[in-house]
């Protein structure tokens, strides 16, 4: 069901102070439209090609409607196809009206300059629970100049509807709102969609581009809409000359009649019948009028100078850009890339960071070592190449701990715990809290919202490093965390997984939402709020079993957040039994190990006097020791990649730091 007027209606109702200006609006496109027309009749077919520029929006809730960038390209092929009479079954057009049935000389294609003039890849993805109204507030999210561009929002769920879109009379009026809404199970013909609903963009896109429903509906004084299939519709028509008048039909059988014809035009695309892929030639014109028309400012779209500036013919790469599908894996596993680059690239050279390189597209690559990796593609063509910016791949070894720890007690930077951070939005990362903030202790990791005019923030995702959990029989795995909220029974999630296999695949183990997310049940509307004290802490915690218990064995916490909340975790403990007896030796930060992580090279700060050290591995074994005195060097390179506790003897007592080798 489409639900363009509908809401056209509400509009209508909504607002009054709208509906003078909407009905001159409709006055006037009439008019333009009818002498659009009878000019093309006397001067004869106007065969240019439009192009109409468009940006894919699509709102998600990180389910199956964050639709793939393929089923995207799916919808604007499915679009054209259909407004270019390309349709497989074009043949089977009913008889009656194959002399009409036209191509529309109408293209949709990707923006790839945005309104600032940066590349862009035409799609825009934003977390929001709006994607399950549907309705116009998902505009508010996002709105690129509706004089440039047809914004598409593609969304979850629309109550009772798979589309709707204002017409160019009331776009005009409400230009914040000009666009499509479309679910995403009528988006293409792949993915979530299917062939048989995949013309619901077409139907949409034929409302964005002035034509009524076949039946007729929103075309009358008052703006009130017609449904489907009623004996009145027979009196009110499309105002298209070439349509028979029907009362319309839900239903595909090509032999339906109504309103006096012997057989209705049940193909074409402004019916609800589900086997329509056909325009007009009367709404091939009235179409084009459109684009010609100032009404919403339709006739800008297919400019030349529109057309360049919202970049829908690059002929050179405007961007270089890929994505991998892991950034945190154990040493020889894969790892797959895939170009994203913006424009007509044709040459690819990737540096993977450990001095090999591919000319592939989309190559697979084995890390044989631990480490981190700084990842680069240089894309182009024969008119020049641009470098992206670099993506990090983390590497872990065979030869780790039993048990895993971090108090964020031992540390003077979040970057240096053992934990990956991913974050869908740039700007949003853990970091180090205050003094004073953790869970009964100085520290806690802390994740705030750094704008506070925003009210979505994004998923992030810490990932733990491998760890080897062979004999670690059951052992349990906790933290401690605290979350406000500025508005309460609300989507946020907490969720935690476990990967048996360094992360290539992942089992959910509980995910915390509402009530049993937040630690305090008020609102809490600063931004920089920290809990009161313990009781405003909860803690996280399950036991694994003996066949989870492996080696290469990781974990992630991931929070989705939407409403600027804040998110502090402390004492993240992995078989604790493990750990050996330096959680209640004394911690000074006077003393600073650079650099932490490392390779087995560092040197020692701020130690002043001669001070004595022990390294003591996981185990509890000594690894090595010695004395030391500031800016000591010291070469640990021999050792295996693991953590260590590094105990350094001063005048005033042991101190003892983490040290994280890679």
């Amino acid at each position: 069901m489409c639900g363009t007027d509908e809401y056209a209606y509400r509009i209508y109702l909504e607002h009054p102070h709208l509906q003078s200006l909407m009905e001159q609006n409709r006055a006037y496109l009439e008019k333009f439209t009818q002498e659009y027309i009878a000019s093309s009749s006397l001067r004869g077919a106007n065969d240019s090609l439009y192009v109409i520029p468009v940006v894919f929006h699509v709102i998600h809730m990180y389910g199956t409607e964050n639709v793939s960038d393929e089923q995207i390209m799916s919808g604007l092929y499915v679009l054209n196809r259909n407004f270019a009479l390309q349709h497989p079954d074009t043949g089977n057009i009913v008889t009656a009206f194959k002399p009409i049935a036209a191509n529309c000389d109408i293209v949709f294609k990707l923006a790839h300059k945005d309104p600032d003039g940066n590349c862009t890849s035409g799609i825009n993805r934003i977390a929001s629970p709006l994607t399950k109204t549907g309705d116009h507030s998902v505009k508010s999210l996002i709105h690129w100049d509706p004089s440039r561009y047809l914004n598409v929002y593609v969304v979850r769920s629309i109550p009772n509807l798979a589309g709707h879109c204002l017409m160019p009379d009331q776009a005009d009026a409400k230009p914040e709102w000009d666009g499509i809404v479309i679910d995403d199970n009528y988006l293409g013909n792949i993915g979530t969609s299917s062939e048989l609903t995949s013309v619901v963009m077409a139907h949409e896109a034929g409302h964005y581009l002035n034509l009524f429903h076949i039946w007729g509906g929103n075309n009358v004084p008052g703006y009130y809409y017609q449904p489907v299939g009623q004996p009145v519709n027979c009196t009110i028509g499309d105002q298209v000359q070439d349509t028979p008048e029907t009362i319309g039909w839900s239903n595909c059988n090509l032999n339906n009649a109504s309103c006096g014809n012997p057989v209705d035009n049940i193909q074409n695309v402004m019916d609800y019948s589900y086997c329509n892929f056909m325009f007009t030639k009367g709404q091939r014109q009235r179409m084009r009028a459109a684009l010609n028309s100032p009404v919403a400012n339709r006739n800008n779209l297919i400019t030349p100078a529109n057309l360049a500036a919202t970049g829908v013919e690059l002929t050179q790469v405007c961007k270089a850009d890929f994505v991998s599908d892991r950034t945190v894996v154990c040493a020889f596993d894969s790892v797959r890339f895939h170009d994203k680059s913006i424009g007509p690239a044709t040459s690819w050279q990737w540096n993977f960071g450990d001095g090999t390189t591919s000319s592939q597209q989309n190559p697979v690559h084995v890390y044989d070592a631990p480490g981190e990796y700084n990842v680069t593609l240089t894309a182009g063509n024969a008119y020049g190449s641009l470098t992206s910016a670099t993506q990090k791949i983390r590497v872990y070894g065979d030869d780790v701990n039993p048990f895993f720890v971090e108090t964020f007690e031992m540390v003077n930077d979040f970057a240096q715990t053992p934990l990956s951070i991913r974050s869908d939005n740039p700007n949003l990362q853990y970091t180090l809290s205050q003094p004073g903030e953790g869970f009964q202790s100085n520290r806690a990791a802390v994740l705030r919202l750094p704008d506070t005019s925003a009210t979505f923030t994004g998923r992030v995702t810490l990932f733990s490093p491998a760890i080897n959990l062979t004999a670690a029989g059951m052992p349990t795995f906790s933290f401690r965390y605290a979350c406000s909220q500025k508005k309460l029974n609300i989507d946020d999630a907490l969720e935690v997984f476990i990967s048996t296999d360094c992360g290539k695949t992942w089992l959910s183990k509980g995910k915390r939402t509402g009530a049993n997310l937040r630690t305090v049940n008020t609102p809490q509307t600063n931004l920089q709020w920290v809990p009161a004290d313990s009781t405003e802490w909860k803690m996280y915690s399950f036991q694994l079993n003996a066949q989870q218990a492996v080696n290469r064995f990781m974990f992630r916490i991931e929070y989705t957040n939407y409403y600027g909340n804040a998110l502090l975790l402390d004492n993240i403990f992995l078989n604790e039994e493990a750990y050996t007896d330096v959680k209640d030796t004394y911690y000074d930060t006077s003393t600073d190990v650079i650099p932490n992580p490392t390779d087995g090279f560092v040197t020692l700060y701020g130690v002043y006097a001669d001070a004595s050290y022990r390294l003591i591995n996981h185990t509890g074994a000594l690894a090595d020791e010695g004395v030391v005195r500031d800016e000591t060097s010291l070469n640990w390179s021999h050792l295996p990649s693991g953590i260590y506790f590094l105990h350094l003897t001063k005048m005033r007592g042991t101190e003892v730091h983490k040290i994280i080798k890679y």
